[in-house]
């Protein structure tokens, strides 16, 4: 029986071990002490930082695994490359993921392999500003390198804003520089694919619903792409050029995408599934299921079985939030169950903290459905949302209040 283990337990890698052992593979679950719930799923619990990569190395030499994993977050991608490197495991390099996880290195590998990609300046003190927003043009968004998500990334309009968020942007990082870019004002998207023996078997481009936030964030993802037939080959053609120029042998791969000017540009690209519900979406779209897909490529199984004859079921993605920032203390739900209703539930409990969302970490639940066409997707969503309430002891308001799921 081949041994794979996962990094991380918590519920984002839920349904990775459970596809894991579907496969008939003995799962090992790497992660710090906690009460998260993959520990309940795996065969066998190791308790290592999954930060540190020597820490993942000597668990995974200690466990005999096979191959490694993780998927919907960058935290252990440092360690898989590592692992992947010093044990020759199908996965991501050690290079492969030091370029993924420093947004510099990447976009200069970006430059070397023709990738379309936003100008940039790399800055190394607040010297290096004046001449970069001279070279540069407005708006810039200047970046964090080693940061996921939307950690020390803003969106400035002028030159005060550029001065005032240097700041806040290196309080943010571990490293000594971050990145000045032009940020393309065109219709942001998502890809995903999934590569093997160099080789994608699947290119997915997919409809995002970016929030106008700073910076922007998406809460949900739809397929198909509505650019499909005139600006798939297109996309196609970047994600082979982004999985060359960041080493992508044996991985799935997520990307973040601006469509503008009849052109395809690759923001960023890591070597992992994306979260969002991106998995599922892949999964239902594919007519397989896409977690059994990338733990049977992380042991070295041929994957091309999942993508052929695919049946291309309209599907969508979406994350619940709470408009208004308080403690719930109720969760009200009357949605009618549906067979197109693939998931609905709730990370919350009455007396927890909720957030209006600003970003993705501020999610209360999900939302995957799948639908005849686009539209009747969108439907479904608006009659779901219609029937979730929240009853919040909201921050500035007195007493309780009942408020829409958004």
């Amino acid at each position: 029986m081949k041994k794979l283990m996962i990094l991380g337990a918590s519920y984002s890698q839920v349904p990775l071990i459970r596809a894991a052992k579907r496969l008939g593979l003995y799962t090992v679950v790497a992660s710090i002490p906690g009460s998260y719930p993959g520990f309940g799923e795996a065969d066998a619990v190791c308790y290592a930082d999954i930060t540190d990569p020597e820490a993942v190395l000597a668990a995974a030499r200690a466990e005999q695994i096979d191959g490694i994993c993780t998927c919907c977050m960058d935290t252990g991608l440092l360690a898989q490359g590592y692992v992947c490197s010093q044990l020759g495991l199908p996965g991501p390099s050690w290079e492969t993921a030091r370029l993924c996880t420093n947004k510099y290195r990447m976009k200069e590998a970006f430059l070397a392999a023709g990738v379309n990609t936003a100008r940039f300046r790399k800055i190394s003190g607040r010297d290096d500003l004046a001449p970069a927003m001279q070279d540069l043009r407005f708006p810039l968004i200047i970046k964090a390198v080693d940061q996921m998500g939307s950690r020390g990334i803003f969106i400035c309009q002028n030159e005060e804003e550029v001065l005032s968020c240097y700041d806040r942007s290196m309080a943010a990082s571990r490293k000594s520089y971050c990145i000045l870019e032009e940020y393309l004002q065109g219709e942001m998207f998502d890809l995903e694919a999934m590569i093997q023996d160099g080789v994608p078997v699947y290119v997915l481009p997919s409809n995002s619903d970016h929030r106008k936030m700073n910076p922007p964030f998406s809460k949900g993802h739809s397929v198909p792409w509505l650019h499909l037939e005139a600006m798939g080959e297109k996309a196609a053609v970047q994600v082979r050029k982004a999985a060359s120029a960041l080493g992508i042998e044996n991985a799935p791969m997520d990307l973040d995408v601006m469509l503008l000017d009849g052109k395809v540009y690759v923001i960023e690209a890591t070597a992992r599934a994306g979260a969002t519900g991106i998995a599922d979406m892949v999964g239902i779209y594919y007519g397989t299921d896409y977690y059994e897909a990338i733990a049977a490529l992380a042991v070295g199984e041929d994957v091309s079985p999942h993508f052929a004859d695919p049946p291309r079921i309209p599907c969508l993605t979406h994350l619940l939030s709470s408009p208004v920032t308080g403690v719930v203390r109720a969760i009200g739900n009357t949605v009618t169950p549906s067979e197109d209703i693939i998931d609905l539930s709730f990370n919350i409990r009455p007396g927890a903290v909720v957030r209006r969302m600003t970003n993705g970490g501020d999610r209360i639940g999900q939302v995957i459905l799948r639908g005849d066409s686009p539209e009747a997707c969108q439907q479904t969503l608006k009659d779901v949302l219609a029937h979730l309430t929240l009853e919040i002891e909201a921050e500035d308001h007195a007493g309780i209040h009942c408020y829409p799921v958004l």
